[in-house]
């Protein structure tokens, strides 16, 4: 991100301090978690003689997470990359090609690893099991390192392939790729909330398990045994595991690359018919624009309104089985029985409301086009207007139905916990739809090649996500550590409500006035 912006601007200094900050507080946050987790299996599986587990439960892991963090990234990066026919054309051989982008998804795929990896093995140094490995094994472990991405790699690149392969010949391919991504999600979601549950059967079975894994999962029992025991024969047995199926799928889509990416495969043409032409106001029909593309592509749903998937989500578990929220409710009122939570409500809105950056990308997602849009006969505001109206209608309507379901099943009293309730978020909503338009116009990012890059790796998109959860942050820290906590919560929600109508009028005319300055000198 830095490099980035030196074509353009001179980075100053605490930018880059400020980036480094928050990759170090990212990783530094995983690293915790993940070896408070592997902290906890250690002693019980060394102890009861299963110590290879520990390292084939850790590189079911590392596969899991490279597995579900790539095969998505697979038709985009190598089947369907926007410059395949550009590349193509020129004096590059295919093989070339398709080596650069394997190569930038092992990449991606080393940097998950270390994730998980980097903590494993500083939790056997730290306490002192280190020396319960013998010489060869931690030889075998960080080559281990470079081998294991090769076989998730592989099967990612198999079932990428089947997934692009059905997905273009279907009309509704996007439907697919986003209901796949909500199931992934929620798996991971459903077991992170069950993840201590699972510690303790870890523990508790630890033997019974480790014997299904070596009967079942003999490529992760030899990579344990090679390293727990230092065995050369289970390191062989695992390398040729790891190393034949991904030499086997290079050959496969080396041989058919050129086939895969050119073939004109598509859904069945269907059959025209003829319609009234409705005509809509400039302003409509750039909001339907930005619609029809934020519908489009199933990464930009999942990234950019997570929030407001678990805020449906959490309707839905209300309207369903309020027990299971009403009852969490409760045990927290044991610990604060001070607080007002008629207003919880309002708060976990916000909270979500935050976490959205729908508009953030938006003008980066024009990329090379974006002289069609300039070049249309309406205005600067009311382009970015439209950027801010998806962001409104996306993650508002989740946000004001849920509110309605919060007031009809929560124990939300009075007149102004239920003014609050459906208020304070939407002015949330309103005012982060219009930060990350300004963001997006200070940090725009157009020279990318997949889409899901300006999404992802955005520095406006990841300003306005962070940035919206230190503002939260902020306030909660405020009411609790100040002498505001001396108001009652709904008088101090109301405060923040004014404030955030306040920040939305004042960004609203940033971008009337110096934001229509900066777009037409984009």
């Amino acid at each position: 991100m830095i490099n980035r912006y030196k074509k353009s601007r001179k980075t100053k200094p605490a930018f880059a301090v400020l980036i480094g900050l928050l990759i170090v507080y990212i990783v530094g946050t995983l690293f915790i978690s993940i070896g408070a987790l592997f902290r906890g299996l250690a002693g019980p599986f060394f102890d009861g003689g299963i110590g290879w587990f520990y390292f084939a439960f850790a590189g079911l892991l590392v596969f899991a997470l490279c597995f579900i963090g790539t095969i998505f990234m697979i038709g985009a990066q190598i089947f369907n990359a926007r410059d395949n026919e550009l590349l193509l054309s020129m004096p590059i051989k295919p093989s070339a090609v398709l080596t650069g982008r394997l190569l930038a998804l092992l990449v991606i795929e080393y940097a998950y690893e270390l994730l998980i990896l980097v903590p494993v093995f500083a939790v056997l140094v730290i306490y002192g099991r280190i020396s319960l490995i013998p010489i060869a094994g931690i030889i075998f472990f960080f080559i281990s390192v470079l081998l294991l991405p090769l076989l998730s790699l592989a099967v990612a690149s198999l079932f990428g392939w089947i997934i692009s392969l059905i997905s273009s010949r279907l009309r509704r391919k996007n439907i697919i790729t986003l209901i796949l991504s909500l199931g992934f999600l929620t798996v991971y979601m459903v077991g992170y909330y069950k993840m201590m549950g699972y510690m303790n059967e870890l523990v508790e079975r630890g033997m019974e398990l480790a014997s299904a894994v070596r009967r079942a999962i003999f490529p992760a029992y030899h990579l344990g045994a090679a390293i727990a025991n230092g065995s050369f024969v289970s390191f062989l047995i695992f390398a040729l595991c790891a190393v034949v199926p991904f030499l086997i799928m290079c050959v496969l889509l080396s041989a058919s690359f050129v086939k895969i990416t050119t073939s004109a495969r598509g859904p069945k043409r269907v059959e025209y018919r003829e319609r009234t032409l409705r005509a809509s106001k400039a302003g409509a029909a750039l909001l339907k624009r930005e619609i029809g593309n934020f519908l489009a592509s199933p990464m930009y749903i999942i990234n950019a309104s997570l929030g407001a998937i678990v805020t449906l989500a959490a309707a839905a578990v209300l309207i369903v089985r309020p027990s299971l929220i009403t009852g969490s409710i409760e045990q927290f009122a044991l610990f604060i029985p001070q607080q007002d939570f008629s207003l919880i409500g309002a708060v976990a809105l916000a909270a979500l409301a935050a976490l959205n950056f729908v508009s953030a990308p938006t003008l980066s997602l024009e990329g090379k086009t974006l002289w069609i849009v300039k070049s249309l006969p309406v205005t600067a505001r009311t382009i970015l207007m439209s950027k801010a109206g998806l962001h409104l209608i996306i993650c508002g309507l989740p946000t004001l139905l849920a509110g309605i379901v919060c007031i009809i099943r929560l124990p939300v009293t009075g007149a102004l916990p239920v003014v609050l309730t459906i208020l304070l978020p939407a002015v949330v909503t309103l005012t982060f739809s219009l930060i990350g338009v300004t963001l997006n116009l200070s940090f725009p990012r157009f020279d990318w090649v997949n889409p899901i890059q300006p999404i992802k790796q955005g520095l406006s998109a990841m300003l306005s996500m962070f940035g919206g959860m230190a503002l939260i942050l902020v306030l909660v820290l405020v009411y609790i550590l100040s002498p505001a906590s001396s108001l009652s919560l709904d008088i101090y929600l109301l405060i923040c409500t004014v404030f955030f109508i306040a920040a939305s009028a004042a960004l609203a005319l940033y971008l009337d006035k110096s934001g229509t300055r900066k777009f037409e000198a984009l």
